[in-house]
């Protein structure tokens, strides 16, 4: 209700109150609520309102008759394995779906505070609209997904499989765009540009063949590197062949002797520095694998201990995964299977925290010598490349009759088999990412395939949504509506206000019902909208609260009506109405809203304006009057 813990209570359940013109102090309080759950066993549930002991106000203790088990809400990760609302799930065989978060990129789960929001309007802000208190946590109409839930709509579950495609596709996509953005790089440090393709999607594996890189030559004309590569192959060939022209010397210049001997030296140096650096490289990608798990573990362990902190007894974790310090790596106490204190929690929780910072320094320190391991890997692999052309080139000039006019040719072809060997590398790359390309391109036509056939299956629900909108307009009718006439009230599958009651007008683009109606009106509006989903929600909670539902002052017909249909549902409709109020202008006690109703269908709480909700619990004695 806005406030935090106890301060939104009165302060009769926590500080003080008054009974009989006496103060009483609360030093202990706490309310209990009984449920037979689906899986057909009892539970009491408990939460402290005001404690001597350890148990927090956020604590829900579980009695199943034999154990008492703790669990939380009202807290981060409440629906995890220490939370309440997981528990509540298992224990009546219930689904957490998962929807679509409101920025579409990651699903988020249908929480039961949301499903809650069907059995219950709060009276200060409940009236406002339709499921005004709902909390949203991130979800994309989050409305519409609870009452898809409530009626067991198919569309629920075929929208949450079209949620979960889409973030699929944005995350082909974003693979997509990092794969364009590296060959872009690439061929710009070779001097290459790319062919145009679609950057943001996949494209057929007809279109990825057709991708290709080209330069430009004197006269600006694009040349692909396919034909740039038999350019240079024919320049090296010609080379060649002004080499062989040449008379052979039979003087063999010692000083190239020594510069070739001087060039396999180190040739052969940089090739063992080079599977060296390998060696290392590969070792390194191995531990970035193992600190990455570790991180991964070591958060787990936090977020546990953090959960079993929030508990006051019962404090068992049994799932330590890291058990090796990651400095030393000697090993760690496994807390599993022990009563844990709150000291060993936060000695737990403080290690933890110094743990994962370590490993995130040590993934940080990881990655960049990972990085430079490639650009030494690159630098080896162009100057081995260079190495043997220069042999090669050495070898033709000791066999030439004039190293001087041999000498400045070599030099010619070593540029253009540079050159020659980046293309080809380039190539080579673009020809291993294009079969990456096809991959996601594979993998997102499949998911473009099943949302086209989804949203084709999504229409099975229409004799559904027919029979809740005429539900809905009939009762709404019952209760007395009279802005714009019911006969212009519908509710559809699409949007805008998908789900929600729309109101035609004239001329007017249709209205959410709550913008075109009196205040009292939409009151019957909301009363109308929640009945029929308590009567056809076939995975409603089963129960309906209404805070003071006679807003605006109602009219007395409409209210015996809102009881009379109330009592005949065979759900548990629970009305909280002040005794003596004004309906229709009228003061009107609660006895007369009620005349007609079979007195069995009724189960009247009075609740006496001097005392309250407080009485005195009365002690049975035995026969000696202790």
């Amino acid at each position: 209700m806005g406030s935090k813990g106890i301060n939104a209570l009165s302060p009769a359940l926590h500080q003080v109150l008054n009974f009989e013109g006496h103060p009483c102090h609360v030093y202990e309080s706490s309310c209990s609520l009984i449920i037979t759950a689906n899986n057909g066993k009892q539970y009491t549930l408990t939460r402290r309102i005001a404690s001597s002991d350890e148990i927090t106000i956020n604590e829900i203790l579980i009695f199943d008759g034999t154990t008492t088990t703790p669990k939380f809400v009202h807290s981060a990760r409440d629906h995890g394995d220490q939370g309440f609302y997981q528990w509540l799930a298992e224990v009546n065989d219930l689904e957490i779906f998962n929807v679509e978060s409101f920025n579409g990129e990651s699903t988020k789960p249908l929480y039961m505070q949301n499903v809650f929001s069907l059995a219950f309007i709060e009276q200060t802000k409940g009236w406002s609209d339709i499921f005004s208190m709902m909390p949203s946590f991130g979800i994309k109409d989050p409305r519409q997904k609870v009452v898809e839930y409530s009626l067991g709509l198919n569309s629920l579950e075929l929208n949450m499989k079209l949620d979960q495609i889409k973030a699929d596709k944005n995350k082909i996509k974003g693979e997509w765009k990092r794969i364009d953005n590296d060959l872009i790089y690439r061929a710009q440090a070779t001097q290459l540009y790319l062919s145009i393709f679609d950057k943001n999607k996949p494209i057929t594996d007809n279109k990825i063949e057709a991708i290709y890189a080209a330069e430009l030559n004197n006269e600006e004309n694009e040349i692909k590197t396919s034909q740039v590569i038999k350019i240079i192959q024919k320049e090296i060939d010609a080379s060649n062949k002004r080499i062989e022209l040449t008379n052979t010397s039979q003087d063999i210049s010692k000083d190239l002797i020594s510069t070739r001997e001087k060039i396999k030296e180190s040739l052969s140096s940089y090739i063992s520095e080079r599977n060296d650096a390998s060696g290392l490289y590969a070792e390194e990608k191995i531990k970035l694998t193992s600190f990455k798990s570790s991180l991964t573990s070591t958060i787990n362990d936090i977020q546990g201990f953090q959960d079993v902190k929030k508990l006051s007894i019962n404090r068992n974790w049994a799932s330590l995964s890291t058990s090796k310090c990651p400095v030393c790596e000697n090993s760690v106490e496994n807390k599993k299977d022990a009563e844990l204190s709150k000291e060993t929690i936060e000695k737990s929780i403080a290690f933890l925290k110094s743990q994962k910072s370590t490993y995130e320094k040590y993934i940080e320190a990881s990655e960049s010598l990972l990085e430079r391991y490639v650009s030494v890997l690159a630098y080896y692999d162009k100057s081995i490349a260079l190495k043997r052309t220069q042999l090669d080139s050495i070898h033709k000039d000791l066999n030439s009759p004039s190293s001087q006019s041999v000498r400045g040719e070599l030099e010619i072809q070593a540029e253009l088999k540079n050159r020659l060997n980046d293309i080809k590398q380039f190539n080579s790359y673009l020809e291993s990412t294009k079969d990456r390309m096809k991959e996601l391109s594979k993998q997102y036509f499949i998911l473009d395939v099943e949302e086209k056939r989804l949203k084709g299956l999504v229409s099975s629900d229409e004799g559904k949504i027919f029979k809740f909108k005429r539900s809905f307009i009939t009762l709404l009718d019952s209760f007395g509506y009279k802005s714009n006439g019911v006969g212009n009230i519908t509710i559809k599958d699409k949007h805008p206000h998908r789900l929600m009651p729309i109101v035609f007008m004239e001329g007017q683009e249709p209205q959410y019902i709550r913008y075109v109606s009196s205040a009292s009106d939409f009151v019957r509006s909301i009363w109308s909208y929640y009945l029929c989903l308590l009567e056809m929600g076939s995975l409603h909670p089963g129960f309906l609260l209404m805070d003071e539902p006679g807003q605006h002052q109602m009219r007395v017909d409409s209210m015996k009506e809102l009881l009379s249909h109330s009592s005949k549902l065979g759900k548990q409709v629970i009305l909280a109405i002040s005794q003596d109020r004004d309906y229709d202008e009228k003061d009107v006690n609660i006895s007369k809203l009620i005349e007609g109703i079979d007195s069995k269908k009724i189960h009247m709480l009075h609740i006496d304006d001097k005392t309250y909700c407080i009485s005195p619990i009365e002690i049975p004695t035995n026969d000696a009057g202790l």
